[in-house]
């Protein structure tokens, strides 16, 4: 058993993002320990390739961690940090609501790599990390912004692109659960951060698999930075890398976005809003 990490608590009312207000206090040298970070109205969130989130008071658990890893460690260490981010939220979500794999799986609740949490092939939520180090003496600050969709918003959105934990489970009064949700997620991605410092990405492999929503699909992904991949989607490596098999081989890919290739109900994707 890992100790879990002594989390800061902090809550606001509305800010822009909770990942900038994060790495701003980084940048300013006015982090000294974990702190959890939860934004009750986020107007500015940010996300993947520019991406942007916005969530209003009850629609959304949208929070961000700054978690400080030891400045021993490279970089490398810390491939794959977005997956097992994403996993640790699925589990805990599923534990919080007392679901079991079974109930799950029969929801279609599963992973995207590399950072979606989806319900049916829709978008529940997502992970964005970003931070680094500033010196060698000093440690690694990550930067990880989570966000779930409770319900869905009244406008700026396409129902059947999001998905959302009413889908999920029976909720009566999401803001009584927000908070609780919030201090679930942070004190079980503790231990989980406290696992990865030592042992990297090797641990949660298996299990982000098992949890890949289109193992065995044919794929596409692509990148700014080179052509487009096509070829079945064969999970993660050790390293967090996709795997795809094509013909001339497999292929493992570290960076790009990934779209099922024979749906095209899908090609269009799911709303990409993550903080």
């Amino acid at each position: 058993m890992y100790m879990t990490t002594p989390w800061r608590f902090e809550v606001v009312q509305t800010t822009g993002s909770t990942n900038t207000d994060l790495m701003s206090r980084w940048h300013h040298h006015d982090l000294s320990e974990p702190c959890s970070l939860l934004a009750i109205n986020q107007t500015a969130g940010r996300g993947r390739r520019g991406n942007a989130w916005v969530s209003q008071a009850h629609q959304s658990l949208t929070f961000s961690l700054a978690y400080p890893f030891s400045n021993t460690l490279s970089m490398m260490h810390l491939q794959g940090l977005t997956l097992a981010c994403g996993l640790c939220v699925l589990k805990s979500v599923c534990h919080y609501f007392q679901m079991s794999e079974v109930e799950a799986k029969k929801h279609q609740l599963g992973l995207k790599w590399p950072n979606d949490i989806l319900l049916g092939h829709r978008k529940l939520g997502g992970i964005l990390v970003e931070g680094g180090q500033k010196s060698p003496m000093e440690p690694i600050w990550m930067i990880i912004g989570i966000g779930l969709n409770i319900s869905i918003p009244s406008i700026h959105t396409e129902p059947r692109d999001i998905a959302n934990l009413l889908e999920l489970v029976s909720i009566n009064d999401p803001s009584t659960t927000i908070e609780a949700l919030w201090k679930k997620i942070s004190s079980d991605m503790g231990d989980m951060l406290e696992l990865f410092g030592k042992e990297a990405f090797i641990p949660f492999q298996n299990e982000w698999n098992h949890w890949n929503a289109w193992q065995d699909l044919q794929v596409d992904v692509s990148s700014p930075l080179a052509k487009l991949q096509s070829g079945k989607c064969l999970g993660v490596n050790s390293y967090g890398y996709l795997m795809i098999n094509q013909p001339e081989g497999l292929q493992e890919i570290s960076n790009g976005e990934l779209r099922l290739t024979d749906d095209s109900s899908l090609k269009q994707g799911a709303l990409r809003r993550v903080w």
